[in-house]
């Protein structure tokens, strides 16, 4: 993990990864709230874009209802996720916005280890957890 402060609130930056992820134990709290910090830090660079891009063009996030129909089709295949893997490369692939497809890119890798480790289950979890700091995010950034 790479641990460095941020320059606007100081905490320690927990990067997000699908070894993180897939790792995760939802009955130890300290791994709650790491996932939780990651998943924040992530969305926060979503939103704003990566401090590395000097561009000036406005960044552009998945919406949230990109995002919540993505947990829809994780639900409606909860049984077979790797159904949706190839929805998931299209919706990719049809976005132009490259902040956009890097998120989607994230989802669709992490749903892959997720199906070779056997983690389902720890996956719609955290789909369920994205999906509501997105939401969170995306309101926030409207006020």
């Amino acid at each position: 993990m790479a641990n460095h402060e941020t320059h606007n609130d100081r905490e320690t930056e927990i990067k997000l990864t699908n070894e993180l992820i897939l790792a995760y134990d939802p009955a130890k709290a300290e791994e709650t709230l790491n996932l939780i910090t990651a998943t924040r830090q992530f969305l926060e660079r979503h939103f704003n874009g990566d401090a590395d891009n000097k561009s000036h063009e406005k960044v552009k996030p998945l919406s949230y209802t990109q995002l919540r129909n993505i947990l829809l089709e994780v639900k409606k295949h909860e049984q077979n996720l790797g159904r949706i893997i190839p929805k998931l490369a299209y919706m990719e692939a049809k976005l132009d916005d490259n902040n956009q497809k890097k998120l989607v890119k994230f989802i669709r890798e992490l749903l892959e280890t997720a199906i070779r480790q056997k983690k389902d289950k720890i996956f719609i979890e955290y789909m369920d957890m994205l999906v509501a700091f997105h939401k969170y995010y995306s309101s926030s950034k409207k006020q």
